[in-house]
């Protein structure tokens, strides 16, 4: 039997030669090559990092801004007339005319006008006749041609450029541009005074 094949052996060569491991051939799968020893054959790739854009902004990076949507604004047309009292979350704009008070999360502008007591978070008086106690956390700026008659003012500012006939507790700065006209009584923490400005009353500042 020396020289001869068992047919174990036989069928061992002719099933290594059909898939022949070392070339590359048609329909047949090529050699793979050995896996280097820190990577596992299972596991998948890691995915890559996200890339976020911001609006306006090739930057990349994680967001850090998130668009805020503003609060809306309530606008009283000028030939709009309102016998009673608003109140709102938002911001309100006063073109016509309102009997009433008015109590608003956001700021209060006026260009009408008002008979009535008015909070909010500012308040701005831009050619408008306010007869009422204004009350803001935060500023209170009257425009050269406002007038604000019978009432009082609470505020952490002012800022005014025009006609006022009421006292003031102001708990920051009170700023009296050139055309201020004030009478009444001023409590303040700070006050600034243009020159050309008049005022007709006392001022206490502390």
């Amino acid at each position: 039997m020396q020289g001869k094949k068992s047919n174990a052996r036989v069928a061992w060569d002719e099933f290594i030669s059909k898939f022949n491991l070392g070339n590359e051939s048609p329909g047949v799968a090529p050699a793979l090559s050995p896996l280097p020893a820190n990577q596992i054959a299972c596991c998948p790739a890691e995915p890559e990092e996200p890339v976020w854009e911001t609006a306006g902004n090739d930057r990349e990076g994680p967001p850090d801004e998130v668009a805020v949507v503003p609060s809306r604004t309530t606008v009283i047309g000028e030939n709009v007339k309102i016998d009673g009292n608003c109140t709102l979350q938002g911001d309100i704009e006063v073109y016509g005319v309102i009997n009433g008070d008015i109590s608003a999360g956001g700021k209060i502008s006026v260009f009408g006008k008002i008979t009535g007591n008015l909070t909010g978070a500012n308040i701005y008086l831009n050619a408008a006749e306010v007869t009422g106690n204004l009350t803001s956390e935060g500023t209170v700026e009257l425009d050269s041609l406002s007038v604000l008659a019978d009432g009082k003012v609470l505020a952490k500012n002012i800022v005014s450029n025009g006609n006022t006939h009421c006292d003031m507790e102001i708990s920051g700065i009170a700023r009296f541009q050139s055309a201020a006209r004030v009478t009444g009584h001023i409590r303040t923490a700070r006050i600034s005074i243009d020159e050309g400005a008049i005022i007709k009353g006392t001022i206490i500042s502390e």
